[in-house]
């Protein structure tokens, strides 16, 4: 799908809401263009103003509802979290920005969905609530910014693709590389042949999820934790996941390390292979012991291989050169062989990859013009597939075959059954 076809929208939330206002004012005999220096010259005026509601502030929510503040058309009207200690200091911070008390506050995102003159809904919950939560929003009407990995599951991937598409929402991933400019001009480098013909990748992770097998503490007053785990498998409260990312290294809430650096540079391997609309064939676990600390190889029927290992870096091999991205969360060129290989710029006649140089911008912007943003769900969905079944394949220990177009493993029932998990009721998508 090109990126810049239109997604068509229902009139709900914002749009819904300014018509009616706007048919209010006209009975009136109100204007209906108000200067904008009435609100103050470097603010739009309302109706040109996003409203966006903030679920989930703990560490990375916080660093996304600090970016959306910086943005001058959108206002933070909502903040949401199951922790009332990380929810009051959200709406601490909305407020102070704004210099009033307006921001508003709720334990239970589905009373935020109902709001209808909410435009823009942004998730950085623990990450098996990313597509609940999404889908969900896309059902109401809302646009979302979702931080990355997309979902728990290689099925819920695919269900948020089809909310979006279903319910017209432009859905943006965090996948901040898109918006990288270094990052973009590696991948360049990498569509246009520069390398010449591309052999192998090597993407730096750290390691897959595991089972939780923490022991149960006092729940704390401030969170509930049943909401917390909403989908999630019961289990009793220990601080440890529930500190910051500390709910990461396990499987019920996380795909681990694989997921969490694997969803920003995965995604960097397909557009550099300009494979968004496919993946691998075949994922095979290896012994880093043996293989010069690579974990998992992920064959694609274009013939390159592309390895799982340990470290901050992207290594894309060819038959003409060498290029080294260091992908400590923010990918740049490290190195590059021949010497020259990143001097040179992207000739008017060779492939020039979409550009952005403020991921929560082109969000904005997307949300208003109804064009595909360009960290897309679907390129968030085929980018989380590649770290989902890399880990299913270290989990049962054996090389296991990918159908990319059917998305799902060839004859191999045990696998299959890795690609979705079972959720505790009410929380089914």
């Amino acid at each position: 799908m090109s990126d810049s076809k239109n997604i068509s929208k229902t009139e709900t939330g914002r749009r819904r809401f300014l018509q009616q206002t706007l048919g209010a004012g006209l009975a009136a005999g109100a204007p209906l263009i108000v200067p904008a220096s009435v609100f103050g010259a470097d603010r739009p005026v309302p109706s040109d103003r996003l409203t966006l509601a903030s679920v989930g502030v703990g560490s990375q929510g916080r660093y996304d509802l600090d970016r959306f503040l910086s943005q001058n058309d959108a206002q933070v009207v909502a903040v949401c979290d199951a922790d009332a200690v990380r929810l009051a200091a959200a709406k601490r911070r909305v407020d102070e920005h704004y210099g009033n008390s307006d921001c508003k506050t709720y334990r239970d995102f589905r009373e935020v969905l109902d709001r209808p003159e909410i435009d823009l809904i942004h998730t950085a919950t623990p990450d098996h609530w990313h597509v609940p939560i999404a889908a969900a929003a896309c059902a109401k009407g809302k646009d979302v910014y979702c931080q990355k990995p997309l979902s728990l599951t290689v099925r819920e991937a695919r269900q948020a693709v089809e909310a979006a598409r279903r319910f017209g929402s432009v859905f943006q991933v965090g996948t901040q590389n898109r918006s990288n400019p270094s990052a973009r001009y590696g991948c360049e480098l990498v569509r246009n042949g520069r390398l010449g013909k591309l052999k192998t990748i090597d993407v730096g992770t750290w390691e897959v999820s595991k089972r939780c097998w923490l022991p149960a503490e006092p729940v704390p007053e401030h969170v509930d934790w049943e909401m917390w785990l909403g989908p999630a498998p019961y289990r009793p409260f220990n601080a440890e996941i529930h500190r910051s990312r500390g709910w990461m290294p396990y499987m019920d809430y996380s795909g681990g390390g694989v997921t969490d650096f694997g969803a920003h540079f995965f995604d960097l391997v397909q557009w550099a292979m300009g494979t968004e609309d496919t993946g691998p064939v075949e994922i095979t676990p290896l012994d880093p012991a043996e293989t010069d600390g690579r974990f998992v190889s992920y064959k694609y029927a274009n013939g390159v291989t592309v390895y799982r290992t340990t470290g901050n870096f992207m290594r894309f091999v060819g038959t003409d050169g060498v290029l080294e991205l260091d992908i400590c969360a923010w990918a740049s060129i490290k190195s590059a062989q021949p010497s020259t290989l990143d001097r040179e710029p992207i000739g008017p006649n060779e492939i020039h990859l979409r550009k952005s140089n403020d991921h929560y911008a082109n969000f904005l912007e997307c949300a208003r013009t109804r064009q595909l943003p360009v960290a897309d769900v679907e390129k968030g969905c085929r980018a989380v597939t590649i770290c989902h079944i890399g880990n299913i394949a270290e989990w049962l220990g054996r090389p296991l075959q990918w159908n990319p177009q059917q998305e799902s493993f060839v004859n191999d029932a045990e696998a299959n059954r890795w690609l979705e998990r079972p959720k505790r009721a009410p929380w089914n998508v």
